[in-house]
C-alpha cells in the first residue's frame, strides 16, 4: 500500500502555465495578496486541504496537480 505525502504547493508553476498573476487569483479566491506571495515563494509552505481546494478551483487544475507529491510504500499490517 503506499502513502501519499503532499511535498509543496506547485503554486507559481501552475501560476505560469495557466497564465495567471497574484492578482487574478486574489480576484477568483478573495485570499490577501500577501498570503498568495507567501505560498508562491514558500515563507508559507503548510497549505491545507481547503486552501489547497479553493486555489486548484480558481487555477482550473485537480488537487493532485497543485502539489509535489511523496509516495512511500508501507507495509500492510497483518490481522
Amino acid at each position: 500500500m503506499k502513502q501519499w505525502t503532499p511535498l509543496r504547493p506547485r503554486l507559481n508553476e501552475l501560476m505560469f502555465e495557466y497564465d495567471l498573476t497574484v492578482d487574478d487569483l486574489f480576484k477568483r479566491t478573495g485570499y490577501p495578496r500577501q498570503r498568495i506571495h507567501d505560498y508562491i515563494s514558500g515563507a508559507k509552505a503548510n497549505m491545507n486541504l481547503a486552501t489547497g481546494m479553493t486555489f486548484a478551483d480558481a487555477i482550473g487544475c485537480s488537487i493532485e496537480e497543485l502539489y509535489e507529491w511523496n509516495h512511500e510504500e508501507r507495509r500492510k499490517v497483518k490481522s
